[in-house]
């Protein structure tokens, strides 16, 4: 293949480091002072400096050991963004073990299919999710294999609670981070849920190595302190912000749930320099009560990624706060794709994703030929670079399909570079739908819709929005002699999916569902019914 239009960061190489991300987090913990907080928590005002933080993770580790954990566990969180959250996820970083972040978002559909998949597993949820667990746990018809089940800030059942096992813990520190010995390569860091086109999300497998690529470069950014977080942990950008942030000694100002008013009082009250804001969010920054009504002046820099944000949007926040804003392109299996994090880098161009993160090729090919083409010709991107995910959990022909021989991930997404490198995004080859910043799958919430007893066929497509990118729609076929209504079919959905699943462009019902020759439904066709449809916020 010529070498030509194989695209490479600008950057320097970065030499591998040879730690767990365990010690790297650890490390990076005593560039805090003993009086300075690294996680604050915006929602109630909440702080934990990074003495306290580590010591707390030894007691809750230890606390863990005495339980049973094993290596071959996995430490599955479902719980809102909080300070005992993050404490969580250290403990079971700390001792080594992969960890499994739920977005808080997800709902029973999302958890019935996916808990038995795991092995043994110990889980931290919140008051506020337990009944979810419960309720997927009472599923006879699955075999699930709980070690242990910690509420993190209640007493629920017969649950053990965050704080029993903090003061099992007390006074008692691990023998040596990670407690057990992890091969980097090989071992999994984290596991991150992905919205699959077909069925059910997949489950990510991110090594060590992978992931610490993935953070260690903001080691070499001028970045900004304190730091905004308005996402779930959850999440790759969320993992990274958390992760890479307490790594680089940056307070990290994060939020229960996304809340627009308590995000613009954390930005006045802690003078918050640096935030990943969703496109939803930039528009609030140019108009509304809500920017005029805080002050924004500490902010220097914004940064956006998982759909785009409208150049006037974009151009308005420049004009207005003046600051440094950079759209980039990611995604759970490699992280940062494009470099959006440089201060120096050049500035603000509407659609421009930036050029190829640092360490990292990309490639668009011609999606019949696989040829890789020129400047400014549409086709599917690729990436390969030692920041790629090992694979999906439990299914080596997805991850056969999604990397090829020659280790390049095909994104799914279409675009093209100019000639200057910079990357910019045309359309999907993926079926996925994006509200706001979530990726749903279609497929997912038909198979769901299935389920319900009057439904005999169905299609969902996303309808295009004014501001949160895409809204869920779906057409269905009503079995003969049976009736339901839209809020019926609504309220099926709401009741147990995630909210950027619930059909917020309605349903529609039809008397047949076109198919292709071979039997497939045409999802075209009904793309092409929404594709001059934008639906205004109210």
């Amino acid at each position: 293949m010529s070498e030509e239009y194989i695209i490479k960061s600008n950057k320097p190489m970065i030499k591998p480091i040879d730690i767990s991300v365990s010690e790297y987090i650890f490390n990076g913990l005593k560039q805090f002072t003993d009086e300075y907080p690294c996680i604050i928590n915006g929602s109630n005002d909440t702080m934990i400096t990074a003495k306290e933080m580590a010591t707390k993770c030894h007691s809750l580790a230890m606390a863990l050991i005495e339980l049973g954990i094993k290596k071959s566990d996995i430490v599955l969180t479902f719980a809102e963004n909080s300070i005992q959250h993050v404490i969580a996820l250290l403990a079971s970083i700390f001792l080594g073990v992969t960890i499994y972040p739920i977005s808080p978002i997800a709902n029973f559909y999302e958890l019935d299919g996916l808990l038995e998949t795991l092995g043994s597993l110990v889980i931290f949820t919140s008051k506020t999710k337990v009944d979810i667990i419960n309720t997927v746990l009472s599923n006879k018809n699955r075999k699930f294999n709980i070690k242990s089940i910690i509420v993190l800030d209640s007493v629920y059942a017969n649950y053990k609670t965050y704080d029993s096992l903090l003061n099992s813990g007390l006074n008692k520190k691990l023998p040596k981070i990670p407690y057990f010995n992890i091969d980097t390569k090989k071992d999994t860091f984290i596991l991150l849920q992905s919205s699959g086109t077909t069925g059910v999300p997949k489950s990510m497998m991110i090594s060590h190595f992978a992931f610490l690529y993935q953070i260690s470069v903001l080691e070499l950014f001028k970045l900004l302190k304190p730091y905004g977080h308005v996402v779930p942990f959850g999440c790759i950008s969320g993992s990274h912000q958390l992760y890479g942030n307490l790594s680089q000694g940056i307070t990290g100002v994060i939020h229960r749930e996304y809340n627009e008013d308590l995000i613009f009082r954390s930005i006045e009250k802690y003078k918050i320099e640096n935030i990943f804001i969703t496109p939803m969010f930039a528009t609030k920054l140019v108009s509304g009560p809500l920017v005029d009504k805080y002050d924004t002046s500490s902010l220097r820099f914004l940064c956006t990624g998982g759909a785009p944000v409208p150049p006037h949007i974009g151009q308005a926040i420049i004009k207005r706060h003046n600051v440094f804003f950079k759209e980039g392109y990611g995604m759970t299996e490699f992280g940062a794709l494009t470099d959006f994090f440089n201060l120096d880098d050049e500035p603000y161009i509407p659609g421009s994703l930036g050029k190829p993160a640092f360490n990292s090729e990309m490639k668009v090919i011609d999606i019949n030929s696989g040829q890789s083409l020129g400047p400014n010709i549409d086709g599917e991107i690729c990436i390969r670079g030692p920041q790629l995910f090992s694979g999906y959990l439990n299914n080596p022909e997805a991850t056969k399909q999604a990397i090829d021989s020659d280790g390049w991930f095909h994104t799914g997404d279409i675009g093209h570079y100019d000639e200057d490198k910079r990357f910019y995004l045309t359309d999907r080859l993926k079926e996925l739908i994006k509200f706001e910043t979530i990726q749903v799958s279609p497929v997912e919430v038909e198979q769901f819709l299935s389920t319900h007893e009057c439904v005999a066929e169905v299609v969902v497509v996303g309808v295009r929005h004014e501001t949160q990118n895409q809204w869920v729609r779906a057409y269905i076929k009503v079995k003969d002699n049976m009736s339901v209504t839209e809020a019926e079919i609504k309220k099926y959905v709401s009741d147990n999916m995630n909210d950027a699943k619930h059909l917020r462009a309605g349903v529609v019902f039809v008397d047949h569902i076109p198919r292709t020759t071979i039997g497939k439904v045409d999802r075209r066709y009904f793309k092409k019914l929404v594709v001059n449809e934008v639906i205004k916020n109210n």
